[in-house]
C-alpha cells in the first residue's frame, strides 16, 4: 500500500519537478524570486546566465503561469512559490547528504527522530570536522573553540569525557545556565569527577539542570546559542569521537534545539537529592 502511494505521488510530481530542475537557469530564476519580487536586472544579477537564456526561461515561466509581471517586477505565483520551496528543500537535503556522506554512510542515525531527518536540509551550512593523523584532536579542539562565549548550553550524551566536565565546570563558575540529558553511566561519572560543591550550588541556583534518560542513547550532541556539535555511533555500536558535525548557522542551531527538546520531553529531571544518592552509592 505504501509503495502504491509513493508511486502515485511520484507520477503526480514528476512533471512539475522536472520542469523546475531540468534547467539550471530556470531553477536559479525561481530561487531568486523566492526571496522577493525583482526587476529583470535584479534577477540577471542573481542568476548570472546569458541574456538569451534569461529571456527565454522567464518567458517560459510566464507562459506556464508560474511567474507574473507587475509593473517592472517579476514574482512567483503562489503555486510556484510552494513548488519552488519544496524543490529547494530537496536540493539542500541532497547537498547535506552528499556533503556529510562520510558520517551518514556507516553510522547509526536512529537517534535522530523522523521529523528532524525530514528537515535535514536545515544542516546545509554545517561542516564535518574529522580527526587526522596530523591533528587527532581536531574535533575536540574545534568544539572548545566554538563553545567559547556561549550564554546557554544544552547537551545530550551517553559518553563521559573528563575534559568536557572541566569545560562545563568553567561555565558553571561563570553562572552560565546548562541543561543536560544524560544516561545513568554518564551521571555517575559526572558525580564522581566533577566538583560536587559546584554541582550542588549550581543546582540550587538553577544554573544546572540534569535530566536522566532511561534507555539507550544513540547520539551525542551539544547545542548552544552559538553553535551545534553532533556526533554519532558507528555501525559496530562504538561512539565515533573522530567525526563531528558542527555549525554556527542559525538554522542548524534551531534544528539542534528541536532535537534537544525531543530528548528533554523523554527524560526525567534529577534534583540534588537524586545526585546525592548517586554519589553515596558510587562511594560504597
Amino acid at each position: 500500500m505504501h509503495g502504491e502511494i509513493l508511486t502515485d505521488v511520484y507520477e503526480y510530481l514528476y512533471d512539475d519537478l522536472q520542469f523546475i530542475l531540468k534547467s539550471a537557469a530556470r531553477f536559479r530564476i525561481i530561487a531568486s524570486l523566492l526571496e522577493s519580487p525583482k526587476t529583470f536586472d535584479e534577477i540577471r544579477g542573481d542568476v548570472r546566465v546569458s541574456l538569451p537564456a534569461l529571456y527565454s526561461n522567464l518567458r517560459l515561466l510566464m507562459d506556464e503561469g508560474s511567474v507574473r509581471l507587475r509593473g517592472d517586477r517579476y514574482s512567483l505565483t503562489p503555486e510556484m512559490k510552494l513548488m519552488g520551496l519544496s524543490a529547494l528543500k530537496l536540493f539542500d537535503s541532497v547537498r547535506v547528504i552528499n556533503g556529510l556522506e562520510d558520517i551518514w554512510l556507516d553510522h547509526d542515525i536512529s537517534g535522530i527522530p523522523q521529523e528532524l531527518l525530514e528537515d535535514i536540509d536545515w544542516l546545509i551550512n554545517s561542516e564535518l570536522i574529522v580527526a587526522s593523523p596530523a591533528d587527532i584532536y581536531r574535533p575536540h579542539n574545534t568544539y572548545r573553540e566554538l563553545i567559547r562565549g556561549s550564554s546557554e548550553i544544552y547537551g545530550v550524551s551517553p559518553i563521559s569525557h573528563r575534559d568536557l566536565i572541566d569545560i562545563y565546570e568553567g561555565f558553571l563558575e561563570e553562572g552560565v545556565p546548562i541543561e543536560l540529558v544524560l544516561s545513568d553511566g554518564v551521571i555517575r561519572e559526572m558525580v564522581l569527577n566533577a566538583s560536587f560543591s559546584l554541582l550542588r550550588t549550581s543546582i540550587k541556583n538553577r544554573n544546572l539542570r540534569v535530566r536522566r534518560f532511561e534507555g539507550a542513547l544513540r547520539i551525542a550532541f551539544t547545542v548552544t546559542d552559538k553553535f551545534l556539535s553532533l556526533g554519532l555511533f558507528d555501525r559496530n555500536g562504538f561512539y565515533d569521537q573522530n567525526r563531528d558535525i558542527m555549525s554556527t548557522d542559525a538554522r542548524a542551531i534551531e534544528w539542534g534545539l528541536r532535537l534537544y527538546e525531543h530528548y528533554r520531553e523523554r527524560s526525567e529531571k534529577l534534583g540534588l537529592r537524586n545526585l546525592t544518592k548517586i554519589m553515596l552509592s558510587t562511594g560504597n
